[in-house]
């Protein structure tokens, strides 16, 4: 998905000519694209393990309080209050927080019981929240083995029968538990703890989600800077609209040389097999992610166009910290279409979120010309 976000970020970056705007590049946007593209990378990874509402609300908070850092702290910009500006970032913060310590999956699941084409039973999560849990979906699937093997071997004993279909999906994701005919029940639980988690060199494990909780964090200390270099291009001339072209072109060399790095690391890891390293590389999916890719793409430039607009003329401090409001879309988005969060807690994090708009309102309040 970064890559595709990439892409359409430099292909839509010219579009800022059709208004006037001189081709010019300077070497800061290649600054902001190290700091953009690694901390995209691990946003996805964090949405993807543990959910879309929980990762954009950890790594808003921090954006926040990394914004105001930089640019109340280190750029020394105009506020009318700094008590009130103070006032203003921990408001949103704990309005971001609550969005996020709310937007928790709920635990409840539904046993569905039924019979495939072959007899097999089944039971499964009613809906999951991300990657890992679509994981552990099907980890959950567990067998009625005894009914299900007598059926199969009636029907493998009956030769006078034409020859079965292919089996449904269902049986294929559960076939694997047939194989050991000495266990009358699969360790479901042991299974769903190995996808779940991840070893760390050996010594200890996380949970995929806790994972995706740190992904969220590294990308908003880290990814969350990315505009900080516009502070600097602005004092050459390149502030506004103009730096959007550099922005986007230093982003795309950047994912250029990430795939680089990762193709010769594929290269060292393979002995020099260049056919090989090729296709050990991460798939881009194109028939399946071009769409909803170059979508993602295509709206997150939008995005970061106001972005540049807001930090040039509002600050770092308040400008972007301003943006973080894009966590009440997630958020809700999260809500009714996703069901990322229970229906017990939708009326908490509704209340966060109000707490989030008042510290915005305030912030935008506090801001001196």
């Amino acid at each position: 998905i970064q890559t595709y976000k990439s892409t359409m970020a430099f292909l839509t970056c010219w579009l800022v000519v059709l208004s006037g705007e001189p081709i010019k590049f300077t070497s800061w946007g290649i600054v902001s694209g190290i700091f953009w593209v690694p901390g995209g990378v691990a946003g996805i990874y964090a949405i993807r393990n543990a959910g879309l509402a929980i990762a954009v609300g950890t790594w808003s908070s921090i954006i926040v309080l990394t914004s105001f850092f930089w640019g109340i702290g280190v750029f020394e910009e105009h506020v009318r209050s700094e008590l009130g500006a103070c006032g203003a970032c921990l408001t949103l913060v704990v309005g971001l927080v609550g969005m996020s310590r709310y937007s928790k999956p709920p635990n409840r699941i539904k046993e569905v019981h039924g019979d495939d084409e072959d007899g097999a039973i089944y039971k499964e999560v009613s809906r999951v929240s991300s990657s890992s849990d679509l994981d552990a979906d099907i980890s959950k699937r567990t067998l009625s083995k005894k009914e299900s093997g007598r059926k199969i071997d009636a029907a493998n004993t009956d030769r006078n029968e034409p020859k079965s279909p292919s089996p449904p999906r269902a049986f294929l994701e559960i076939e694997a538990f047939l194989r050991d005919d000495n266990a009358d029940n699969y360790d479901v639980e042991t299974q769903e703890k190995n996808q779940k988690s991840i070893s760390i060199m050996g010594h200890f494990t996380v949970t995929k989600r806790q994972m995706g909780i740190i992904a969220a964090m590294f990308n908003g200390l880290w990814g969350g800077t990315n505009l900080v270099p516009l502070h600097y291009a602005s004092h050459e001339g390149f502030g506004g609209p103009m730096y959007v072209i550099s922005f986007a072109c230093g982003s795309m060399l950047v994912t250029i040389a990430l795939w680089v790095i990762r193709f010769l690391y594929e290269l060292y890891r393979l002995d020099g097999a260049a056919l090989k390293a090729f296709h050990a590389l991460p798939p881009l999916y194109i028939r399946q992610l071009w769409i909803p890719g170059s979508l993602s793409g295509i709206l997150w430039s939008a995005g970061n166009f106001m972005c540049i607009i807001a930090v040039t003329f509002l600050g770092q401090g308040v400008g972007y910290s301003f943006t973080q409001a894009s966590m009440l879309i997630s958020g809700l988005w999260g809500i009714f279409y996703f069901h990322e969060i229970g229906e017990d807690m939708i009326h908490r994090w509704l209340a966060s979120a109000v707490v989030a708009l008042c510290g915005i309102l305030w912030l935008s309040y506090e801001h001196a010309q």
